[in-house]
């Protein structure tokens, strides 16, 4: 008897778009200054959590603070490991997001709402929403507020 084994992968998208986020904390003078909380995540039109493509803290008992985030994602039990880091330092920083929620399977080509939020400990906190069209390539302004500046989304297809 002759046994095969088959490895089915899983079907992607010709479609399957990327993110390049080309996102600045602004550089403020502010005594203490502390680096800002930061959470970068994809949702629904109807405002359902999609996909957290960044998350930026000092401890997970902060979280919290990104007060939209965690209503959002925040409190479920999906683990965030892939998409943590430390706090950043003023600057310019792209984000790379290639087309996958947190367990890895391809999100779906269509319209979503890209949210930032940016949180400084004894300072400001900003939030903005931003529709993205994956079916579309192209180039994005995110209006600049107090705790980041001007930045920019690059939408691609893979």
């Amino acid at each position: 008897m002759l046994l095969m084994s088959v490895l089915i992968a899983p079907s992607v998208s010709a479609s399957t778009a990327s993110l390049d986020i080309e996102f600045t904390l602004t550089d403020l003078d502010a005594q203490p200054y502390h680096r800002p909380y930061v959470a970068i995540w994809l949702e629904t039109p109807e405002r359902k959590h999609v996909t957290t493509i960044a998350l930026w803290v000092e401890k997970a008992e902060w979280f919290k603070d990104l007060r939209q985030w965690w209503r959002k994602a925040g409190r479920s039990s999906a683990n965030f490991d892939g998409v943590t880091g430390a706090t950043k330092r003023p600057g310019t920083y792209t984000i790379h997001w290639q087309g996958q929620d947190l367990n890895g399977n391809p999100v779906k080509p269509g319209k979503y709402l890209l949210n930032l939020e940016v949180v400084r400990e004894e300072g400001g906190r900003n939030y903005t929403r931003l529709e993205v069209d994956l079916t579309k390539a192209g180039k994005l302004t995110i209006a600049g507020e107090k705790e980041f500046s001007t930045s920019y989304v690059t939408i691609s297809s893979n």
